[in-house]
């Protein structure tokens, strides 16, 4: 029985069947909200950052790439 995706609310990991880890991730009433981290099936980083209510916002690593998106809405800039 999986979890249904409305009912995830607070931290959330899942992993490769090989025991590494898929991602990890915050839920806010069902949605990404928060920190995020997404890794390879070699347990190798793939893409980092944070969600807005489903919106990717502020600085991300992505496929070895920095990425800028719009500010994090409750986040301050350093």
């Amino acid at each position: 029985m999986g979890i249904d995706a409305r009912e995830r609310h607070g931290p959330f990991e899942m992993y490769h069947q090989n025991g590494q880890i898929i991602n990890k991730s915050t839920f806010k009433d069902g949605e990404f909200d928060g920190p995020y981290e997404s890794y390879y099936n070699n347990g190798q980083l793939q893409e980092k950052g944070n969600f807005n209510m489903l919106e990717r916002c502020g600085e991300w690593f992505e496929e070895g790439k920095k990425v800028t998106y719009p500010p994090c809405p409750d986040c301050d800039d350093e």
